[in-house]
């Protein structure tokens, strides 16, 4: 009977999953895993993964739930023909260098869905179109620059002591607009499956209810500041798009006009001259603007070289000599757990889903869609905003 029963009832670790062996190669390749690392994650040796590749074999349930995981995706998906086109992005892509059109990571496709899916319950939850979202498409860069800084005081938040105060203070006071702001540097809570930066930096969704700006927390605080501004003013423009590496030269014009009003906003033309250390070398007159203005020095040398406080020789001089000089960008990590998921999922927003949860509006579960965590996490956050601990 034992035996029988066995029989009928195969174990895991014995039920063959007819995984598609096309989809499984277009998978990898979507998912940016070799041969030997998928099999590594999965545990099985390269030569058996190979062998599902060729249709020779079939992984076990257990193999293929391993599999599916290793590869970001469905275990259903697996079983089905690859699909005839390549994930795209639900956003305009105006990265810039080589970069741009590249075939986005799994990584940079989640980003922007998270970001997408806290847009839709934002802007049901708000309701009210927000006056400046596309205000700026007929200003000059300098005109919204200077509504920015009146919008958020910016002469306040230069007092912060830290780049990282001013971030913080920045992000706030753009919150207090309205527009949301997620600063993430891995997908949800797996701190391997980080954000590359010279993937992307940040990105807008621009909605006149519900703007979306995204910030790769992998990069460098003052990177970030600019980024931040860049977006911003995308919001401005009533376009939004995919920014990376905007250290390079832009070719559309509204990346160019972005720019101009980050650079604008952040160092302003005045403030700039007079801080500017003419008889100091470029880079060091660059270190010194990009602690009084909380900007990468990369920043402060395009601001001057604009503003035809160095001429393009010295800029480019400043330019290699950053370049050589810079250290690889910070691995982030450690510190408060849930005070890092209300910065990575927005502070406002996490407030309002919290607020929409004691209202019983929304569910643990859709907390836990909406902030891209466990159920179990959920339960503890909602927690946390109880006089009485919530039980599941």
């Amino acid at each position: 009977m034992e035996e029988l029963r066995k029989a009928q009832n195969p174990s895991p670790e014995k039920v063959e999953v007819p995984v598609h062996p096309g989809t499984l190669r277009w998978a990898l390749e979507w998912s940016r895993l070799g041969v030997e690392e998928a099999a590594r994650k999965v545990g099985v040796r390269e030569e058996k993964l190979r062998a599902w590749l060729e249709g020779q074999a079939k992984p076990t349930y257990a193999q293929a739930r391993k599999l599916a995981r290793a590869l970001h995706l469905g275990l259903p998906k697996l079983l089905l023909p690859p699909p005839k086109e390549g994930p795209q992005l639900p956003v305009k892509d105006l990265r810039r260098g080589p970069s741009f059109g590249e075939r986005p990571s799994p990584e940079l496709l989640e980003a922007t869905y998270d970001a997408l899916r806290k847009q839709d319950w934002w802007r049901e939850r708000r309701r009210e179109p927000l006056p400046f979202v596309g205000s700026g498409k007929a200003k000059a860069p300098h005109e919204v620059a200077e509504e920015l800084r009146e919008l958020l005081d910016l002469e306040a938040l230069w007092k912060a002591p830290r780049v990282e105060d001013f971030l913080r203070r920045l992000v706030s006071k753009v919150e207090e607009l309205g527009v949301l702001v997620l600063r993430q540097g891995h997908v949800g809570t797996n701190t391997r499956r980080v954000y590359d930066p010279g993937e992307f930096s940040g990105f807008a969704l621009a909605d006149p209810v519900a703007p979306v700006v995204f910030v790769n927390a992998r990069d460098y605080s003052r990177r970030q500041v600019f980024t931040l501004a860049h977006e911003l003013a995308h919001v401005w423009r009533g376009e939004g798009g995919l920014d990376g590496a905007l250290e390079e030269e832009p070719q559309a014009e509204v990346e160019a006009w972005a720019d101009e009003v980050a650079a604008a906003f952040l160092m302003p033309e005045e403030a700039f001259r007079e801080a500017w250390s003419q008889d100091r070398p470029p880079l060091e007159a660059a270190r010194e603007a990009s602690e009084r203005f909380k900007v990468s020095k990369l920043a402060a040398l395009r601001r001057a070289l604009g503003l035809g406080l160095i001429p393009k020789g010295s800029f480019l001089e400043a330019l290699e000599a950053l370049k050589e000089g810079e250290p690889p960008p910070p691995r982030g990590g450690g510190g408060d757990f849930w005070r890092a998921l209300e910065v990575q999922n927005s502070p406002a927003f996490t407030r309002e889903l919290r607020k929409a949860a004691q209202e019983g509006e929304v569910d643990a579960k859709e907390v836990a869609y909406l902030l891209n965590v466990s159920l179990r996490t959920a339960w503890e956050f909602l927690a946390r905003g109880q006089s009485e601990p919530v039980s599941p």
